[in-house]
């Protein structure tokens, strides 16, 4: 048996623009991706004496269905992947077994802290944990470019995670701009109890005119995000009117609580403080730990947000 253990981090949208429908149905993105120090742990087993099983097991949540597991999705489309390429190229290591479908065990244990439904990536990071993993273990058969599609064709959000840090993501997810750091704000993140459907938050955009997106703006601020004589929080907020979340109206319409979250979280001393992905959790960057420990205190013991999971954390 041959055991790998990796981290998988959460991601937040720092902000997220949505700028139509690209010709495969898919909506397309433009969203700057940031790294959080909040993460789930993998234990991936693989078993070669054995062939073609595949065991998951959830550890900390009660609410991921196994048969829908994106770490499932993901073991299953690099398998596919790989007995295609095997077929056609022999350079790839063991390629005789592979283009035969004959695929060692999998046993995969996931320890979840990152909330589901929440729009911080959990689903797309294990997934990405368990590419990388395969990709290892097989002795890497798939360039960056093939892993990298090979990943948005599991999730939008699973490519991000094949880089992490700080990113601008677009189009589905796919077109990945690796950015300077923002590493090290600290992070108030509140997620309300009940999750946001995805597929119903972007039939919400659809039924109406997008919002304007000026891309001489969008890109110049990019670029200024790339000034490292700037602390990270400073080059975040200089384009603060730019920063909006497309989605963050039709949540909160479904799920008012997080419009309360992103009001008590300014009051309570952020500097920013905006809604990631299509929700329901809603972040909250701080000048400093103290004030941002000063918020936790405040917010856990707020009996509004009663039944709220709070998290303290950091961008990494």
């Amino acid at each position: 048996m041959d055991s790998y253990e990796i981290t998988a981090n959460a991601k937040l949208n720092l902000f997220l623009r949505v700028r139509g429908i690209l010709s495969n149905g898919y909506h397309s993105l433009y969203s700057v991706m940031q790294e959080i120090d909040l993460a789930d742990t993998i234990t991936i087993n693989i078993f070669p004496e054995r062939e073609n099983g595949f065991d998951i097991k959830c550890i900390g949540r009660n609410d991921i269905d196994p048969k829908k597991n994106l770490c499932r999705k993901a073991r299953d489309r690099f398998f596919s992947s790989l007995r295609k390429k095997a077929a056609t190229d022999p350079s790839v290591p063991n390629a005789r077994l592979w283009k035969k479908g004959r695929f060692p065990n999998i046993e995969i244990v996931l320890t979840k802290v990152i909330p589901s439904e929440s729009g911080m990536g959990g689903g797309s990071s294990d997934a990405a944990a368990t590419l990388m993993v395969l990709q290892e273990h097989f002795g890497n058969p798939f360039t960056d470019e093939e892993l990298n599609q090979l990943a948005v064709n599991v999730g939008a959000d699973v490519p991000f995670f094949l880089y992490g840090g700080t990113c601008l993501c677009e189009r589905v997810g796919e077109d990945i701009t690796d950015l300077s750091s923002l590493a090290g704000i600290p992070l108030l993140i509140v997620k309300p109890s009940k999750g946001v459907s995805t597929p119903e938050c972007f039939r919400a955009i659809d039924s109406k005119p997008l919002p304007e997106f000026d891309e001489g703006r969008y890109s110049a601020y990019v670029s200024g995000l790339n000034d490292e004589d700037k602390d990270p929080l400073t080059r975040f907020l200089e384009g603060e009117d730019l920063l909006t979340n497309d989605l963050e109206i039709p949540s909160i319409e479904k799920i008012p609580e997080i419009g309360l979250a992103i009001k008590a979280l300014l009051d309570s001393g952020a500097a920013f403080s905006r809604m990631t992905g299509s929700g329901s959790a809603v972040f909250a960057m701080y000048e400093n730990e103290e004030t941002r420990d000063a918020a936790f205190d405040k917010i856990k013991n707020d009996s509004e947000f009663s039944g709220c999971e709070v998290f303290v954390s950091k961008t990494i």
